[in-house]
């Protein structure tokens, strides 16, 4: 994997686009110049942006400027409404003589998680997003009218209502930026080490070894980066891969715990239904119904 300039398919003359990004997915690190829109309709979100992490719940928002590096791990059973466009979408207002901050000031500045919004904010924002996705989707005539009119009320209302950020960070120093850019291409590295060997025995020891590193210096390195430790990391990536196989295959229990990279079937069972709150089997059964999985589940258990 490489971090990689994205470019997105934009209408020059209306430089948006908006689409429903669903399940495991293990997005590599990359940037673009447009304002990116998250919104998790469904299931959990690992994201990371820069040097922060951060774990996203259904109902939530975030918005990424243009120019921030990001990645995510989602969840099979997610589900995300993302929006992307250009500044240049708003260039009625960009030369305004009395507007006193600069387009790209307003999204710099504001408080991009929608959790630290009031509730009020956040109810107001929402139903404005998965609007905008509506009119995209549906097309009917004057949708493109209506798509720009919702996103002028959306910067009003980040305007008029969403706070600015108490933690915003002065312009990065270029050295800074290499640091930061060092540090993704090394979780890069250690994506893909896991992308390819997670079926197999994976240790601590084993990744640190992969990158050069101790296991001790590793193990701090991984968990300031993501938030989370490495074990906890490579579990809930096995967990979502297991997730995919018991929704999209009926292989026996014993197979899928295999399959994701699990040693036995009781460690499987137990993070599966400690992550879940549900057991593998209830979770297939619940999902398509199978009898099949429930005379497996009798006879586990």
């Amino acid at each position: 994997m490489n971090l990689y300039l994205e470019i997105p398919e934009l209408d020059r003359h209306f430089p948006f686009r908006s689409f429903i990004n669903k399940g495991d997915v293990l997005c590599d690190p990359h940037w673009h110049k447009e304002i990116e829109i998250i919104y998790v309709t469904q299931g959990t979100l690992d994201l990371g942006i820069n040097d922060i992490s951060i774990r996203m719940k259904q109902g939530e928002v975030q918005f990424i400027n243009g120019g921030d590096v990001h990645y995510f791990l989602a969840s099979p059973d997610s589900e995300r409404v993302v929006i992307q466009f250009d500044l240049s979408f708003f260039q009625e207002v960009s030369t305004l003589r009395d507007q006193k901050r600069s387009l790209r000031s307003i999204f710099t500045e504001m408080e991009q998680s929608s959790w630290k919004w009031s509730k009020e904010t956040a109810a107001k924002m929402l139903p404005l997003i998965q609007s905008i996705y509506d009119e995209n989707v549906r097309r009917r005539e004057g949708y493109a009218y209506m798509i720009k009119a919702k996103l002028f009320e959306m910067l009003t209302l980040i305007l008029r209502e969403v706070p600015r950020s108490v933690t915003r960070l002065p312009a990065i120093s270029e050295r800074n930026l290499t640091q930061s850019k060092d540090m993704l291409y090394k979780l890069e590295r250690i994506f893909e080490y896991v992308e390819c060997h997670f079926h197999e025995t994976i240790s601590l020891r084993n990744v640190a070894e992969y990158m050069g590193f101790s296991p001790h210096y590793f193990a701090r390195l991984f968990k300031k980066n993501t938030g989370m430790t490495f074990v906890s990391f490579l579990n809930e990536y096995r967990l979502n891969k297991a997730k995919w196989i018991l929704l999209n295959e009926n292989n026996p229990i014993t197979e899928v715990a295999e399959a994701a990279g699990f040693s036995s079937v009781k460690t499987f069972h137990h993070l599966f239904k400690e992550a879940t709150g549900t057991s593998p089997l209830k979770y297939r059964r619940t999902i398509f119904g199978n009898k099949t999985a429930r005379n497996e589940e009798e006879s586990f258990s």
